[in-house]
């Protein structure tokens, strides 16, 4: 019988093998231009895939007592971050690489939690409709990143690239 945390983990996978898809489609998009729809700036391409490297870090490993990428820079990507990048723009490439760096380091740790500790408070004291456990944190990874896979998506149709 597949654990618990292996079957988040395993959710977890499939949303992000949806967002490399649609990463690998943005791959000739200006990935550092950020459209404008009714006055209102959206994030870009790059910005997206930093935020998706730090809510990773953050909401799968640190929140739930795990050691994190150490990556400085990341914390201008976090939660509440105002769409812009900082100061010299992140190489795609290597947002790529941190990527999947931090989803392997992610998974690793994700599959080592027991029931136990899944129903553990997390260590940030973080929570959502007052549930502040590491498995509702790795629950809101998951749609976390399935929400900003379909702004990607919507970048696809902005640069008109076909998706489906």
């Amino acid at each position: 019988m597949i654990s618990e945390a292996a079957s988040l983990a395993d959710s977890f996978q499939k949303v992000r093998d949806l967002t490399n898809w649609y990463l690998s489609l943005l791959k000739n998009a200006d990935v550092y231009h950020q459209w404008e729809v009714n006055g209102k700036k959206l994030n870009s391409v790059a910005w997206l895939a930093a935020h998706l490297v730090w809510a990773e870090d953050f909401l799968i490993i640190r929140a739930t007592g795990g050691k994190g990428i150490g990556v400085e820079w990341l914390e201008h990507y976090k939660l509440g971050g105002d769409g812009t990048l900082h100061t010299e723009k992140p190489d795609m490439k290597e947002l790529l690489t941190l990527l999947k760096q931090v989803h392997e380091n992610a998974t690793a740790h994700l599959i080592s939690l027991s029931n136990e500790k899944l129903d553990e408070e997390n260590p940030l004291g973080f929570g959502f409709g007052g549930v502040k456990t590491n498995r509702m944190m790795i629950q809101h990874a998951i749609r976390h990143e399935a929400m900003h896979t379909g702004h990607l998506s919507w970048l696809c149709k902005i640069n008109g690239i076909q998706s489906v």
